[in-house]
């Protein structure tokens, strides 16, 4: 009856481990499983991969990743140019954006060291007196340096012009339209020199046209005009009378190139050697 009991319990405890301890598979693989004879699922990636992906891979990604970003971070730089009231003066407002610190930062305008002035962090203004192109570049700590520019053309640097096109001569009066895209023609400004020195002044101006009238006393006149900011410019215009029209008396004129400088005494002598041609 011992015997019997010992067998019976022996048998008891086989059945036990078999439901609650670990079974092998044929090929070798360890199943496992709870009291209750359901089977515990094991992760897929053994331990030392997980520990080696955990402690090696992913610090040596992360760790080369930062150098990387350190070593190749660029500054950027948003460039604006401001309106001008003036026409004369404006400004350039630039942000630098930078993760590192700045190194060195340079202004400069057609290749002239501009000042500039900060006006809060990593904002700065430049005062503007010209047209031009605004370079600014800058150096981060780690070498790494970028450039922009601008190109400031909202200044007013530049005279009228007359449009040769519309000159014409009619009942000794000269006819034109004068142009200034930016200040806008001074009128007031609008005078003609003739016979080495005579001055006249336009009778007539339509300023929604840009339309002037002037007597014309001789085959040249030499107009002088300037823009609302001071830009002067001269030019002569001279009669050709190969395309006079006897019908109507007009006679279609033309204009030589335009000087920014203007020299009265060489408008004077051109004017007194017409003259004496005409008496020869």
């Amino acid at each position: 009856m011992n015997s019997y009991s010992s067998n019976r319990n022996r048998k008891d405890h086989t059945r036990r481990d078999s439901s609650v301890g670990a079974k092998r598979r044929s090929g070798g693989q360890r199943l496992l499983y709870d009291a209750h004879g359901v089977r515990i699922k094991q992760s897929r990636f053994p331990q030392k991969l997980k520990r080696a992906l955990l402690f090696y891979i992913l610090p040596y990604l992360v760790i080369n990743g930062l150098i990387f970003f350190v070593v190749t971070a660029t500054p950027d730089i948003n460039l604006n140019v401001a309106e001008t009231d003036d026409y004369q003066n404006t400004q350039v407002e630039f942000e630098v954006k930078s993760i590192l610190p700045i190194s060195e930062m340079k202004v400069q305008m057609e290749s002239v060291d501009v000042p500039y002035t900060e006006t809060s962090r990593h904002h700065y203004i430049s005062d503007i007196s010209h047209n031009g192109m605004f370079y600014v570049t800058v150096k981060s700590w780690n070498g790494m340096q970028t450039t922009n520019y601008v190109n400031v053309s909202v200044l007013d640097d530049t005279a009228p012009s007359i449009d040769e096109e519309t000159c014409n001569i009619a009942n000794g009066y000269l006819t034109f339209v004068i142009e200034d895209s930016q200040s806008g023609v001074d009128y007031d400004s609008i005078y003609g020199v003739y016979d080495g020195g005579k001055e006249v002044r336009p009778t007539r101006i339509d300023t929604n046209t840009g339309t002037v009238s002037i007597p014309m006393y001789s085959n040249s006149i030499e107009l002088h005009f300037e823009d609302m900011v001071g830009n002067a410019r001269m030019g002569t215009i001279t009669a050709s009378n190969d395309y006079a029209e006897e019908e109507t008396g007009e006679t279609v004129a033309t204009a030589e190139a335009d000087s920014d400088e203007a020299d009265p005494e060489e408008g004077t002598e051109s004017a007194e050697d017409e003259a004496e041609a005409e008496e020869a």
